[in-house]
Formats: structure tokens, C-alpha cells, sequence
């Protein structure tokens, strides 16, 4: 009970303290609007764009990455094998359907094998290669329809290899994901980048290539679609031994030099380098048909400063006559202030009184032997959940889909309530067990298990919601599994089945389906 009243005292304290915190950034951010200059004004604001269509950027390229590994992870076990055709279509169409960028996919062995899947209009093409013979490769073309019936086949020679492409050799002397710079795709005008990465076999041996392609087009105009204001253009820079634009607003797509652009205020803009950018570009401005444009170029993370995001917003868009509406934001300003203290009103009185498990529940990355030993002592808990091992059954000594299946419940019922931390390696009397019994052979190997059966039974697209650290406590190798709070309902699968938990004080709780529903209904 005191645990209770002394979490429930330092809530209301936060909330208060957040409250005090709002409504003096509130003030202080109507002031600013108010008495800053139009310099600054313009600069943060395009700054920040930029920097925003960039992360857009860098957001698809983390989704491509994650889905390559997991179709990886499939060839690695076996369960996608260039000796199962009809099994392979089976996985890699959904995923082809699923995900709007990729554009084809490869698989390929060192001996020359292949295949390519690849959409055509409302069903895919497969090609197939074989061994090779006197006269070239044995290809066997397919066509499928939308509901994945073949409808017809087309069996001949080819030169292709598969090993001579850009992306192979990298891939096998590579344990991460490979991305080649931009090329033409075989038989195609189109310019595309791809992403390989070659899968361990169960004997460490890697043999086989995973490969995604990606348009260059469809990526940038995807970017291109981040529109910051009515009137901004953004657009992709690509710089290696020259300086290429993407499209820049105008109807033709694809790359080109800036004097072939034809829009003149892009020309304008990159002028003065000459077709040489400089490491880094701070916001300016330029003149252009008697209007005042603000303009920035961001490079994009992992690229090597090769491409950069370019955004163009004119000054009227920013300022939005900023001047005459002053009384207008301080009125905002201060409706902004009554909401606020309304909804702190609200949560004080709604999770106050049953508010059980403070921000000290959770994990800090910055203090890790610190804070896993205050997690270790608080002991098991709404949030809190301990586990010996993460495969392995000590009573038999054996490996356990059970023991997986266990911290996995825990991880969907924090995920469907309030979040939470998982440790691994931990008895549930408290003592620091740590991971030797699994048998990992490395971390590598640690985290790749636990990041497939993440995938495999609660989700690859909730898994952003989960991470995995390894703390060393005493010389013992804790795993301590931080879940956050999912914004839409986590199931676990196990076979065809599904199940719903959610954490009732220190267990985790399976729903069944008529109050699950209902508790997804009503979750906030």
C-alpha cells in the first residue's frame, strides 16, 4: 500500500511538473513566434522539413532492410529453397504484393541457379535458371495469375548468371545487408539499386544470395509525395563522380544533370557549386520571379553523403502573414494552456489512484548494471517479468518451444497493456542465472533467435515495438527485453492458432475472443 501511495505522489508530481513544463513551453513558444525574426523563422522551419523528408528517406530503407533479412532467415532455415519452387512462390508473392517499393526478387546460388520474381500487372512472372548446358542456361519463364495459378510456361536457353550481378559477390563476403550503387537492371532501361545479403547455412557456410530490387523512380517519387506546405517542392540529388537531380517537380522522371533541368528556380538553386556539392548546406535563400524561396539539401544516413534530399519552400507558405495573426496565436496559446490542465485534471483522476508502476520500471539503456539491478530487486510485477532461459528447458536440458512460447506471452501481454520489461536469464527468486544454458554460439546468434521468433509469432511489422540488449551483470549475460506500449492489438501465433493477452498484476492473461474484442474496442 505504500509502494501504491508513494508511485501514485510522484504521478501527480509529474504531472504536474509536465503540466508547469507545457504551458511554459506553450508561452514560450508563443512569444517566440511572435518576436522572432523572418530569418530565423524561415530557417528552422526548412531545416526541419528537410531533415523530415530525409528520416522519410531512411524509414524506408530500415522496412526494406527488415523484410530482406526475414525472407534471409527462410532461406537460412530451409524453408525457402531454390529445390521448392511451388514453396517459394507461396512466401515471396505476398511479399512482393505486400511491400509497394520492391520491384523484384531475387535468389541465387553459387552454382549458377536462380531465381526472379517480379509483378505483372494483376498476377507475377517467375524465372527460373538451371544448370547450364552447351547451348546456355536451361530458363524456365512463368506467368501467374492474381490468385497465383500459372498460365503459361515458357522453357529455353539464357546467358544470364545470377553471379555476375552486382549485388552477389558482396552478399558472400558480407554477414550484413549489401547495397549496390544505382545501375540498370538487366534488360531494362530503368536505373534501380538492389539489397543482398547471403544467409548462413545451419553449417555456418554461405552459398545463397537474397536480392531486392528497388526503381529509383518509384523510391524518389515517393519521396517526392512529402509536400511541407501547398506550394514546396522536394526532390533527390544524386552525387558521385557528378551531380544528378531527380525529376525536380517536372513531368519527366529519372536522373539528370542540373543543366539539362528545365526548371529554372532547381537551376538557380544549384548554381553556385557548379555540380559540386559541399559536405554540408546550412538553409538559404534565393530570388526568383520576384519571390523569395528558402531552400535546403540534407544528406541521407548510410549513403555516404552520395544522395541528399532537396526541399524548396517560397517564404509566403512560411510565414503565412504571421504578423496580422498575433492575437490569434496568443488566444491559441492560451486555449492550448485550459487544455492542458484539463487533461492533466483527467489523469490525475483516472490513473492516479490505481497508478502502481512508476517510469523507474523501466530499463536505462545510459545506467544498464544500475538500473537491471533495481529491476531485479523490485521483483516480478505488472510490468516486470523474469525468465531463466530463452529456449532452454532446465528440467530436461533440452531446447523447448514451451520455454519460448512462455516469454513470449509476456512480451504480447506488455505490448497490450501498458509495456513493460522482460528479463532473460533471471530465476524467479531473483538470481542472476544468465544465458550460458541456451547455448548460443555469440550474440549474433542470440539476438538473430530472438529477432526471428519476434517475427515469426507476434510480427515483423510489431516488432519495432520490442528491443533486445545484452547486459553483463556479475559475468552472467542477462537479455533484458524493453516492450513498449503497441498502438494497435498484438496477437501470439503458435501454429494456426492466435491468442490475446494482456498483464493482470504479475501474470500475463489469455482473453477470450468475446472480451478480447471488447478490450480492443475500449483500449486507448
Amino acid at each position: 500500500m505504500k509502494k501504491t501511495k508513494f508511485a501514485t505522489r510522484h504521478f501527480v508530481r509529474d504531472i504536474v511538473l509536465v503540466f508547469a513544463l507545457l504551458a511554459t513551453g506553450i508561452i514560450a513558444a508563443v512569444v517566440f513566434f511572435s518576436v522572432q525574426s523572418r530569418e530565423n523563422i524561415s530557417q528552422r522551419y526548412i531545416d526541419n522539413a528537410a531533415a523530415g523528408a530525409a528520416r522519410q528517406f531512411e524509414s524506408m530503407s530500415h522496412s526494406m532492410t527488415e523484410t530482406i533479412e526475414l525472407v534471409a532467415g527462410w532461406v537460412g532455415s530451409g524453408k525457402a529453397s531454390l529445390d521448392k519452387i511451388d514453396e517459394l512462390n507461396g512466401l515471396l508473392f505476398p511479399v512482393l504484393k505486400r511491400d509497394q517499393l520492391l520491384h523484384g526478387i531475387s535468389i541465387a546460388d553459387n552454382t549458377g541457379r536462380s531465381y526472379h520474381l517480379k509483378a505483372n500487372g494483376d498476377g507475377w512472372q517467375t524465372i527460373q535458371t538451371a544448370d547450364s548446358t552447351k547451348d546456355g542456361r536451361r530458363s524456365v519463364v512463368r506467368f501467374w495469375d492474381a490468385d497465383q495459378h500459372m498460365t503459361s510456361e515458357k522453357i529455353s536457353t539464357s546467358s544470364h548468371d545470377a553471379r555476375k550481378r552486382p549485388w552477389f559477390s558482396p552478399a558472400l563476403s558480407s554477414e550484413k545487408v549489401c547495397w549496390t550503387q544505382p545501375y540498370p537492371f538487366s534488360g531494362q532501361k530503368e536505373v534501380g539499386i538492389t539489397a543482398s545479403i547471403a544467409p548462413p547455412k545451419k553449417d555456418g557456410n554461405r552459398t545463397t544470395v537474397v536480392a531486392f530490387d528497388i526503381l529509383l523512380d518509384e523510391l524518389f517519387l515517393e519521396i517526392q509525395r512529402i509536400e511541407p506546405s501547398e506550394n514546396s517542392r522536394v526532390f533527390i540529388l544524386r552525387h558521385d563522380a557528378q551531380l544528378f537531380v531527380h525529376g525536380a517537380g517536372e513531368t519527366a522522371s529519372g536522373f539528370r544533370p542540373p543543366e539539362q533541368i528545365e526548371d529554372q528556380l532547381v537551376r538557380k538553386m544549384l548554381a553556385p557549386w557548379n555540380g559540386k556539392l559541399p559536405p554540408t548546406i546550412e538553409p538559404f535563400s534565393i530570388n526568383h520571379d520576384n519571390k523569395t524561396w528558402w531552400c535546403d539539401i540534407c544528406p541521407v544516413d548510410g549513403a555516404e553523403g552520395k544522395i541528399r534530399v532537396g526541399i524548396m519552400i517560397p517564404e509566403s507558405d512560411i510565414m503565412g502573414g504571421i504578423n496580422q495573426r498575433r492575437i490569434g496565436i496568443w488566444s491559441i496559446g492560451g486555449f492550448a494552456i485550459l487544455l492542458a490542465g484539463g487533461l492533466a485534471y483527467l489523469m490525475i483522476r483516472r490513473y492516479g489512484q490505481s497508478f502502481d508502476d512508476g517510469p523507474e520500471d523501466r530499463f536505462e539503456s545510459e545506467h544498464p548494471e544500475e538500473s537491471l539491478r533495481q529491476l531485479i530487486v523490485k521483483g516480478e510485477g505488472r510490468t516486470i517479468e523474469f525468465k531463466s532461459t530463452m529456449r532452454m528447458n532446465l528440467h530436461t536440458q533440452k531446447p523447448g518451444k514451451e520455454i519460448e512460447t512462455a516469454w513470449l506471452k509476456a512480451v504480447t501481454a506488455f505490448m497490450n497493456t501498458d509495456g513493460g520489461t522482460l528479463l532473460i536469464g533471471v530465476a524467479d527468486d531473483g538470481e542472476p542465472l544468465g544465458l550460458e544454458a541456451d547455448a548460443f554460439a555469440n550474440e549474433d546468434k542470440c539476438r538473430l533467435h530472438f529477432k526471428n521468433l519476434i517475427n515469426q509469432h507476434i510480427g515483423v511489422e510489431l516488432s519495432k515495438y520490442v528491443r533486445l540488449e545484452l547486459v553483463n551483470l556479475d559475468g552472467k549475460q542477462i537479455g533484458v527485453v524493453s516492450c513498449s506500449r503497441s498502438t494497435e492489438p498484438a496477437f501470439l501465433k503458435t501454429g494456426k492458432d492466435e491468442a490475446f493477452y494482456i498483464r493482470s498484476g504479475p501474470s500475463s492473461d489469455a482473453l477470450p475472443v468475446s472480451k478480447a474484442v471488447s478490450y480492443i474496442q475500449n483500449r486507448k
